[in-house]
């Protein structure tokens, strides 16, 4: 018979009380009164009963009289003591009289023992506010001391655990040592589960090692598995989220883990943990939480080492690569190479490669110990030297052309300062005499070139203008044929000279690039030249990337060619063209120089327009044959007595400083069509017509 407590008592605050009745109507009486005052009370009238209660610790509090049937309350606190020591007992009434007639014939073990409160009130004339008080009180201790004890034994669980971890802590600190001084990977992956088998308790674990596209099976623990390992999918389940993610996962219940079953055995818990960029390593069981937090911490920790290890072994292996390339670089290359390291604030050589010896002409023995700049710089410029030196030695990245002094003389290289440890420096000297040499050639034959244009510019050009003037008055009183020759004579002779200075200066003028209209540029230099009654027409006005100046000389060229060559009555044959100036054939195309008048009713049109990457110039004149096309561009090339050709020329060397590709081709009126391809342009405004 079970009384709860009463509607106000908090849910799991009730003293729970077991009242071992003498009979229903005591019973009764007792449990509505210690209700009344929320105590929950618990009635058996069988002894027996009561005692299973007490053994499995249902209830808070003992309650019995002080004579139980033929039982005295020693009899049944000591049946209680023999299976639960310490709940609280509390006997009613007064107890048994001893030999005296007293009360307290109980005996010692009952007046001994703490945990026995005796409330010696009559059962029939008890005081259930006393009574109550007694209970809780009673209760109260008997939970403190079992919170207590709880408390003690926690703790000393948790010291247990602590020392065992710290135990396997210690012992993982040896592992990282063997791991550390391991040589082989297989080795690497057998010590990590070999500790976490014997260390860490796990018994069923496996490392694998990634490769391309799966997870290789590289060692496992001792204890047989359902299946024999194979290959895993890089991207299956745990092991996979596990490397991609580098996160470790505990699964308490693989059934309910979001990356479900391992991918071989059946079992119930896992951990899983990321091996770096190396790998996986798993451990398993067939129970369902087999795993806490501390088991994936010293997992972790194992690990960690692992991947050490193998970063260590990765690491090693690239050094003895770079090491070998070292070697290789340093025997094998075709610049000087010299191992140096600083002492004492110099440069001190510990080895040169073959090409040094070869080209310094010293063995390597005759020069290891000796400083750098002692061997290779000569006496006058040793000051240079050591400021060099120290700006390496003071970690300044060097680069730069120097003198030195070779077997065979001085000769001139480029100096790098190359780092290869705390204090050592590799100085690699590269030859570059050839390459001075030729600029120094250069430079010489641009002043030769320079004296050049200022004999044609200055020296040709004043007497010829003094010949033009004495020709001039000449003409004032007599005017012939021979006259008339002569001033032709002086006219090509100044096409000469003018087209002389472009091509000389076509090599050293600055080169800009800018955006240029090539409608403004064609219709620009068509006021330029001479164009008679022919016409202009421009069918695009794209807009391209050119140096301004010399487009502006490609397109006077073009245009002058076109109308001094391209009348369309005087269509030229191969047979007809003769080279350098031929005074053979007087209709004729060629570099850009004179030609005969075109017929009035010849009229020339000249075309400008877009292609594709590029533009074209074409005329409805003579033309070009195929035979001569090729050829055209050649310096000195011309077809006819009044050409000099220098002006297709001029406008192949312009299109070459572009990185243009010409060509040339017949027009659709049988023309000559020049077209520029390779160039760089911008959208145009208007669609081109």
């Amino acid at each position: 018979m079970t009384r709860s407590p009463s509607p106000g008592a908090p849910a799991g605050t009730a003293p729970s009380v077991l009242f071992v009745a003498p009979d229903r109507t005591r019973a009764d009486a007792v449990a509505a009164a210690l209700d009344r005052h929320d105590v929950s009370v618990t009635v058996e009238f069988d002894l027996g009963t009561a005692l299973g209660h007490v053994t499995d610790r249902t209830v808070d509090c003992l309650l019995i009289p002080g004579q139980f049937g033929q039982h005295t309350a020693a009899d049944v606190v000591a049946v209680v003591r023999g299976r639960h020591p310490e709940v609280p007992v509390v006997l009613l009434g007064p107890g048994r009289p001893d030999a005296d007639g007293d009360g307290d014939g109980d005996g010692d073990a009952v007046a001994d023992d703490p945990g026995v409160y005796r409330f010696s009130d009559d059962v029939d004339s008890i005081s259930y506010d006393r009574l109550a008080d007694r209970v809780r009180a009673a209760v109260a201790r008997y939970r403190s001391s079992q919170a207590q004890r709880t408390e003690r034994d926690i703790v000393s669980r948790l010291e247990r655990r602590i020392q065992r971890t710290e135990r396997k802590i210690t012992s993982l600190h040896g592992v990282a040592m063997r791991l550390a001084s391991a040589s082989d990977a297989d080795d690497i992956y057998a010590e990590t589960v070999e500790a976490a088998e014997r260390i860490l308790d796990l018994d069923i674990c496996f490392a694998f090692e990634a490769e391309a596209d799966r997870f290789v099976p590289r060692a496992q623990s001792s204890t047989p598995t359902d299946r024999d390992l194979r290959p895993v999918p890089k991207d299956a389940g745990a092991m996979g989220e596990t490397f991609r993610t580098g996160e470790s996962h505990r699964a308490v219940d693989m059934e309910l883990h979001a990356f479900g079953r391992p991918e071989f055995g059946d079992y119930r818990s896992g951990l899983s943990v990321a091996i770096g960029s190396f790998g996986v390593f798993q451990a398993v069981s067939e129970q369902t939480g087999a795993f806490d937090e501390i088991d994936l911490e010293l997992a972790e920790l194992l690990v960690a080492h692992t991947n050490a290890a193998l970063q260590r072994l990765s690491f090693e292996r690239r050094l003895r690569v770079e090491r070998d390339q070292y070697a290789a670089l340093f025997e094998n290359s075709a610049d000087c190479i010299i191992d140096s390291e600083f002492v004492d604030g110099e440069s001190v050589i510990r080895a040169v490669n073959p090409a040094f010896e070869a080209t310094f002409g010293y063995d390597e023995a005759a020069v290891v110990g000796r400083a750098i700049d002692d061997v290779v710089a000569p006496d006058d410029r040793l000051d240079e030297a050591a400021k060099l030196t120290e700006m390496v030695r003071a970690g300044d990245f060097v680069q730069t052309e120097v003198r030195r002094q070779t077997a065979n003389g001085e000769r001139d290289f480029l100096l790098r300062s190359v780092p290869v440890g705390e204090d050592t420096i590799y100085a690699v000297y590269t030859d570059i005499t050839a390459r001075r040499d030729a600029e120094r050639e250069m430079k010489a034959q641009n002043r030769r070139l320079d004296e050049f244009t200022s004999v044609v510019s200055h020296d040709l050009r004043n007497p010829l203008a003094v010949a033009t003037g004495h020709l001039d008055l000449a003409r004032e009183n007599v005017d012939n044929d021979h006259l008339a020759a002569v001033a032709r004579a002086h006219d090509r002779m100044n096409a000469l000279t003018e087209e002389l200075l472009v091509i000389a200066r076509q090599g050293t003028d600055a080169f800009a690039t800018t955006t240029v209209s090539l409608a403004e540029t064609a219709e620009r230099c068509w006021e330029h030249v001479e164009t008679g009654d022919a016409t202009l027409v421009v069918a695009s006005d794209r807009t391209v990337v050119a140096d301004a100046g010399r487009l502006h000389q490609l397109f006077e060229n073009l245009i002058r060619n076109a109308v001094e060559h391209g009348s369309t009555g005087s269509r030229i044959s191969s047979d007809d063209a003769v080279e350098h100036g031929s005074p053979e054939q007087a209709g004729s195309t060629d570099g850009g120089d004179d030609a005969d008048t075109v017929d009035a009713d010849d009229r020339l049109t000249v075309t400008v327009g877009a292609l594709d990457d590029g533009f074209y110039v074409e005329d409805d004149g003579a033309g070009v044959p195929p035979e001569l096309r090729s050829r055209i561009f050649d310096t000195g090339f011309s077809t006819g007595t009044a050409g000099i050709g220098f002006g297709l020329t001029i406008v192949s060397n312009v299109a070459d400083a572009h990185g243009w590709t010409v060509s040339v081709v017949e027009s659709a009126a049988g023309g000559a069509r020049f077209e520029f391809t390779g160039v760089e342009s911008e959208p145009e405004s208007e669609s081109e017509s």
